[in-house]
Order: C-alpha cells, then structure tokens, then sequence
C-alpha cells in the first residue's frame, strides 16, 4: 500500500515483522522439536499478499470516497528494461490525482471520464471501484485466520518427549 519513499520503510517493516513470526513460532515448540520456523516463514510470506489486497481494500470501503474524475492528461513513462508505462492527472472535484493504472486497467485519454475510490484521509493509494469490495476485503480475514490456525496448532500439538537409548532398547 505504500507508495514512493514511504514503500522502503514499509518493506522493512514488513521484513522485521516475518522474521520476528518465525522466531516466535519457533519458540512456541522445545528446542528438540523447532519444526514450527520453516511453515511459519512459509504461512508468513504466502499471506502478505492476500493481506495486502484485503487491508487496502478494507481501508478503502471505511474511508474512502468514490469519485467521478476527469482525465486532464495522459504522461508516459518509457522503461528502461520494460515496456513503456502511462499514467494520467485526474480532477476529481476540488482534488487533483495522479493515476497510475493497476495492471488489469490503462490509463485513459483525455477529456474521458472515470470512477475512482480516493482516500478522504490520505493514508493508502487510491484504487479503482473494483478493486474495493467485500471478496477482497475477506482476504485480509483469510491471511488472518490462516497465521491463527497456525498459531494454534503449532501451541496445542503435543510436545514428545525424548527417549533416551537404553529406554529404547529395554523396550524391545
């Protein structure tokens, strides 16, 4: 969700947050049996992304504006090693946007019109109305439930005890 100079400090954040996860499922389980680092690195990263979508989703449907914009311009960002990229200025009422298109969306001409889910606090990017709904809201529910399942299963499975060699062979 964040954009600019802001995503660094996000990504840190994002990455000092797994690797606290990991370490902290790992210490749910005695050390004979830290079996519970490699599925929680696993679970953690598989989750960032539907967390990702459902988080800025939800954001956006409790404080988000819909707004009917009007294409002032489109600016063209040539890539260096990829395919050109566009992207427009927007006036959406008494706003003025830049509208960088997510991937299954183009940018528009001018002149043309089009809707668009513009945070009235200013916190997360703006989206486009169908990217904003309940399905991708529950994702963030779904990572969620995901990590607690873990979590849970990870504190209530039983802990074996280790059984010493001449235990072993007495009793066979």
């Amino acid at each position: 969700m964040a954009v600019g100079k802001a995503f660094i400090l996000v990504a840190f954040a994002v990455v000092a947050c797994l690797i606290f996860y990991v370490l902290a499922a790992g210490g749910y389980r005695p050390k004979p049996s830290r079996w519970a680092g490699l599925p929680a690195m696993v679970i953690g990263i598989v989750t960032v992304f539907p967390s990702n979508v459902g988080s800025h989703s939800l954001w956006l449907t409790a404080f988000g504006d819909n707004l009917r914009c009007d294409v002032i311009s489109v600016q063209e960002h040539p890539g260096r090693r990829g395919p050109t990229t566009y992207s427009n200025e927007l006036r959406c009422g008494d706003r003025q946007v830049h509208y960088t298109p997510t991937s299954s969306h183009s940018a528009q001409k001018p002149g043309a019109e089009m809707d668009l889910v513009v945070d009235r606090t200013g916190f997360v990017p703006h989206l486009e109305p169908d990217k904003v709904g309940l399905g991708r809201s529950l994702m963030l529910l779904v990572a969620l439930l995901m990590n607690a399942a873990f979590i849970f299963l990870v504190a209530w499975l039983p802990v074996r005890e280790a059984v010493p060699a001449e235990a072993e062979e007495d009793q066979r």
